[in-house]
């Protein structure tokens, strides 16, 4: 049903129209061209084709369709994707038997931003919230900026506010908003300054509110987990930092909201927060979809140290360069920066330290007590066997002085402790790879697209007509799965498998005057001829060594004669 849903959105939306928020394009042909989004491009570099509803780059060999743009550009997944691009191409994904999170005419999202408005609403009437925000240091300009409200010390005001709008019960617990009693529901905030949490869209999918009255709960609660809204797989504000996190190249991550808005006010607007629960591999492959850096900002008593040390190894594993800033006496970000300038924030960044040299400095009372050596120790191992052998190899000095080991001795234990694997990092770099030959881009995009020229080959016959990896793999997952791959490899980030599809029919839309048909035989046609040239060009260079069999001398004689009726 998600291919359905994909393929109407695609006709649609017009390719350029999405680009083109993002791109400078101008006419050139058919087509449109433009300076490449996906690097430094000096001339446009970047075409985009509204034939085969996809783009190319030239010169980076950056390709795919209008769903790869969006999560590239945006850095969203496949269905964050889908489900900002049926919204904007007013398609409810619920009629393709897909979730959007709507109940009785209002989806959750709708309902989320109904309170929204209601609690900036009430922010802006009653007192109390404008009174703890300006002791904060919190202006109404700064609270406009970032959305803040306020929930009344109220059982029901929520309730009654929705309902007058036509929002039914059902839809209020969906959205987290309300709680189920024993005498019926009543609302979740009572006496909270409100902190909107979006997804990578910019939707509303949870509050967080904290109390500035007595007697109320805890001091922060959230918004439970829904259909619709998974701690563990988002951060605060990362919706608006995103951007400046790319261009820095760096993210910094906190622990409050407070500390968030506080660094985005002094201009540090790469922060983000986690949403109170301990920092997850999801949120760590969300910082790095954006920069392979990251900063924690984590309060600094000694339970905010210990929480930094085990979000860094969380960070590590997935593959991110992890730095700590430590701030002085103990202090949060907030403190920190509301009696101190900017630039001494930045001295706190400049010095940094990464994750090995860090936990040292935190267990140095321990390595340095007889006692207590052999467990500390222990614990620095064990960390240093988390993260990869590229990594801890770089601290190998450091290590092997608190080891009191010689080098090549911690360098083998390194290396056997952890299979001698290297950085997720480096591993994509080893992995990626592109293919420039037309033919096999668009005899995969043949396969995808028509059913005829799925049942006219064989598995088995792929890797004889096709010489690359990528595009072997491509054509195989097809026949195997049918088009509906194309879904399964968006949403696991497969992006060069799409490519090879775009690729491919850019190919196609240049076989001017051509039917289906005759474009399948011509590419099949091509790929045999391709195949004979390296069949030929193996037993030459065999006979240049004598190492032709008679057989392959004859075999020579009858490629060569077969050559010219094929046309590439």
């Amino acid at each position: 049903m998600r291919n359905d849903l994909t393929e109407k959105i695609k006709s649609t939306l017009r390719i350029e129209d999405i680009i083109g928020q993002t791109v400078t394009l101008r006419r050139t042909g058919r087509g449109w061209s433009g300076l490449c989004p996906f690097h430094d491009d000096k001339s446009p570099s970047f075409h985009v084709y509204p034939d085969s509803q996809s783009y190319y780059c030239f010169a980076c060999h950056e390709s795919g369709d209008i769903f790869t743009f969006v999560m590239k550009t945006k850095n969203l997944t496949f269905p964050e994707t889908v489900s900002l691009l049926a919204e904007e191409a007013g398609i409810n994904p619920k009629s393709y038997g897909i979730s959007d999170g709507q109940r009785n005419g209002k989806s959750v999202y709708d309902v989320l931003n109904m309170a929204q408005e209601y609690f900036t609403y009430c922010l802006k009437r009653l007192p109390a919230g404008r009174a703890y925000l300006e002791t904060r240091g919190i202006t109404a300009e700064n609270s406009g900026t970032f959305g803040l409200g306020y929930a009344p010390d109220s059982w029901n005001d929520l309730i009654n506010n929705l309902a007058k709008r036509g929002v039914d019960e059902k839809t209020m617990l969906s959205a987290g908003l309300v709680v189920q009693g024993e005498r019926g529901i009543y609302d979740r905030f009572r006496g909270r300054v409100m902190f909107p949490v979006r997804d990578l869209a910019g939707r509303i999918v949870a509050f967080g509110g904290r109390a500035i009255l007595p007697d109320v709960g805890a001091k922060y609660i959230n918004s439970p987990e829904s259909d619709t809204y998974k701690k563990r797989s988002n951060l605060y504000m990362l919706n608006t930092a995103g951007s400046y996190i790319r261009e820095k190249g760096y993210s910094i991550l906190c622990e409050g909201y407070m500390d968030t808005l506080r660094l985005h006010m002094a201009g540090f607007r790469e922060t983000v927060a986690s949403l109170g629960t301990s920092l997850t591999a999801e949120q760590a492959g969300l910082l790095k979809r954006f920069a392979d850096r990251c900063y924690i900002c984590y309060d600094g008593d000694q339970a905010g140290q210990k929480a930094a040390l085990r979000g860094m190894y969380i960070l590590a594993e997935n593959g991110l360069d992890v730095r700590v800033i430590t701030l002085p006496d103990g202090k949060d970000p907030d403190d920190f920066l509301r009696q101190n300038p900017p630039e001494s924030f930045v001295n706190c960044l400049n010095n940094a330290l990464p994750l090995i040299p860090y936990h040292i400095e935190m267990l140095r009372p321990e390595l340095e007590d007889e006692l207590r050596r052999k467990t500390a120790l222990r614990e620095l191992w064990d960390g240093v066997k988390r993260i990869g052998a590229d990594e801890a190899l770089r601290y190998l000095g450091s290590l092997s002085g608190i080891m009191m080991l010689p080098p090549d001795e911690v360098r083998r234990r390194i290396l056997g402790s952890n299979g001698g694997k290297v950085s997720q990092s480096k591993q994509k770099a080893q992995q990626s790879a592109t293919i420039d030959n037309g033919l096999e881009c668009a005899f995969c995009a043949m396969l995808m697209k028509y059913s005829e020229c799925r049942i006219s080959v064989k598995a088995g016959e792929i890797r004889g007509l096709l010489t690359d990896d990528e595009a072997v793999s491509v054509a195989e997952c097809i026949l195997s799965d049918g088009p509906e791959v194309s879904d399964t490899w968006r949403t696991i980030g497969e992006t060069s498998k799409i490519g090879i599809i775009a690729r491919g029919e850019i190919f196609l839309s240049e076989m001017k005057g051509l039917n289906e048909r005759e474009k399948w035989e011509r590419i099949c046609e091509g790929l045999e001829a391709l195949r004979a040239e390296r069949r030929i060009r193996e037993i030459l260079s065999k006979m240049s060594t004598n190492t032709a069999t008679n057989d392959e001398i004859m075999e020579l004689s009858n490629l060569k004669r077969k050559l010219p009726g094929l046309r590439i």
